[in-house]
């Protein structure tokens, strides 16, 4: 006779096994028609190299090595006086738009 445990073991498993299981990829964001089709949308937060300023764009360069752009706008959160070269962490909206950026660590004077 078996045992409760053995019962659960046995249900689990001709219940996996009977029916094949599959994964459904769905996209979670759309980042803009601008955005690089090869290039993965970033995470909401991310950590990256501020390797310049173009106007209301930050072009960003996250820990894996890929350069991103990012806007930043009027209701932006910025803490500290971010510069070229700075380690930054972004809060960034599926949309490409930066909502906080915190200085992580200062880049060369």
């Amino acid at each position: 006779m078996m045992d409760k445990e053995e019962r659960y073991d046995n249900a689990l498993t001709i219940c996996i096994g009977a029916r094949p299981v599959g994964l459904l990829a769905v996209p979670l964001s759309f980042s803009g028609l601008e955005q690089n089709l090869s290039t993965p949308p970033p995470p909401p937060s991310f950590e990256a190299d501020l390797l310049r300023i173009d106007g209301d764009r930050y072009v960003v360069k996250d820990i894996v090595g890929v350069e991103r752009q990012v806007h930043v706008g009027k209701d932006t959160e910025i803490l500290g006086q971010v510069k070229a070269g700075d380690r930054v962490q972004l809060w960034v909206q599926p949309d490409g738009h930066a909502q906080t950026i915190i200085i992580v660590m200062s880049g060369p004077q």
